[in-house]
């Protein structure tokens, strides 16, 4: 029952958009994610006081996750305000990971190995699903207008450009997504972990089943990025498939740290270089480093930003990074989130290296995913959004699922 529930959520997650927009349900339906999130953190601070009162303490593995609310509580305070954009802006920050800490509350007694490997033949045979939808979207959409959800958003006002669903005549896949942008970064995070447990089924020489449904996952995977015509995705599947394969090389946990941070340093700077030295004529693209100068040189003057009812789709501002409409929203306070999150690659690897010379082949495959995706996120919000992104959520859960397991099994 617990793995079915987490199949569930997974599959909702992704078909989110499709069923609600298809079945002209009523705006309220959009926020299921919230209701269910804000149900677990008040059944879970009823369960706390209760255990408080009879136990006169706080059980240990709820006071992270309770400090994890204040936190956002506090964040959503200072930062925020009562408007509809600024809940909006707030939940593209905290909703993954506060969703992420829900599902595995649910499943918290399977083994770690269970919850991942439902995690991934749920992904497996999703990318199948929405992937041979977005091969049929190629091969027979000749004009915009005619995507599943081209009249389904105009209906609810929404203003569409032709050139973000076409390319060169030729439909740009987005599957049952809204956007071709959010259908690649999921087909990516897919092709990433079949990837690396493929790797690792070769060095282990375990040729059966599970190498067969890891060859055709990656192979399929690429070849929708290939046609995808999304840069972030091809170049993201090409470095991270190279870092990958130097991963191999290494085993000591601070020449692994070293080399994810060298990743992160060195994809950021030679994407901002290509930008600056004006190598691409694509005015979105040569737009990201404007912005991150406006922003930047705001800091002095707004010490805690903006605020969440300034930035997001519709705002007054609206940047194509998260860092950026992290910073411009929190200011100082989101700098130093941002400082956090890059740090936190330190302990996941940590964490990681047990899972890599302990495991058998599959969890050493999904360490080397967690190893070398955190680095790749890292470097690509510093020129995508994400706003509300599913992939942030699906990675949100796998790091929560690992993290946690790592922390608290034992008790």
């Amino acid at each position: 029952m617990k793995t079915l529930g987490l199949r569930f959520f997974i599959i909702l997650l992704l078909l989110s958009d499709y069923i609600i927009l298809s079945f002209h349900a009523p705006a309220v339906f959009g926020a299921w994610r919230e209701a269910v999130v804000l149900m677990y953190i008040l059944l879970t601070a009823l369960l706390v006081f209760f255990q408080a009162g009879v136990r006169h303490s706080i059980p240990r593995r709820y006071q992270e996750q309770i400090s994890i609310f204040a936190f956002f509580i506090v964040f959503y305070f200072l930062c925020g305000d009562i408007s509809d954009g600024s809940f909006r802006m707030f939940r593209s920050f905290a909703m993954p990971i506060l969703f992420a800490l829900m599902v595995n509350a649910l499943c918290r007694k399977l083994e770690l190995e269970v919850k991942l490997r439902v995690i991934f033949s749920t992904l497996v045979t999703m990318t199948f699903f929405v992937g041979s939808y977005a091969v049929y979207q190629y091969l027979t959409i000749g004009d915009a207008d005619q995507f599943w959800y081209w009249p389904l958003l105009l209906e609810k006002g929404f203003e569409l450009e032709a050139y973000n669903s076409m390319r060169d005549g030729s439909a740009r896949m987005s599957g049952f997504f809204t956007g071709t942008l959010e259908f690649n970064a999921f087909v990516l995070n897919t092709a990433l972990l079949s990837s690396c447990l493929l790797v690792h089924a070769v060095k282990k020489r375990k040729y059966g089943k599970s190498f067969v449904a890891y060859f055709l996952s990656a192979f399929f995977s690429m070849v929708l990025i290939c046609y995808g015509s999304v840069r972030t995705a091809l170049i993201g599947i090409i470095s991270t498939v190279f870092f990958l394969a130097v991963l191999q090389l290494f085993r000591q946990r601070m020449f692994i740290s070293f080399l994810g941070y060298s990743y992160v340093l060195f994809f950021t700077c030679s994407i901002f270089l290509y930008l600056a030295l004006g190598y691409t004529e694509d005015l979105s693209a040569l737009d990201r480093v404007r912005q991150w100068y406006v922003v930047l040189e705001s800091l002095g003057s707004m010490p805690l930003g903006l605020g969440f009812g300034a930035i997001g789709p519709g705002q007054t501002y609206w940047y194509d990074s998260l860092w950026l409409n992290l910073l411009a929203s929190a200011g100082y306070l989101g700098l130093a989130i941002m400082i956090g999150l890059i740090v936190f690659y330190g302990k996941i690897v940590t964490v990681t290296q047990q899972l890599r010379l302990e495991g058998g082949a599959f969890m050493a495959g999904v360490a080397d995913y967690l190893v070398i995706s955190y680095p790749f996120f890292l470097s690509s919000f510093f020129f995508q959004s994400y706003t509300n992104s599913v992939v942030l959520y699906l990675f949100a859960l796998v790091i929560v699922v690992v993290m946690y397991d790592s922390k608290y099994r034992e008790n």
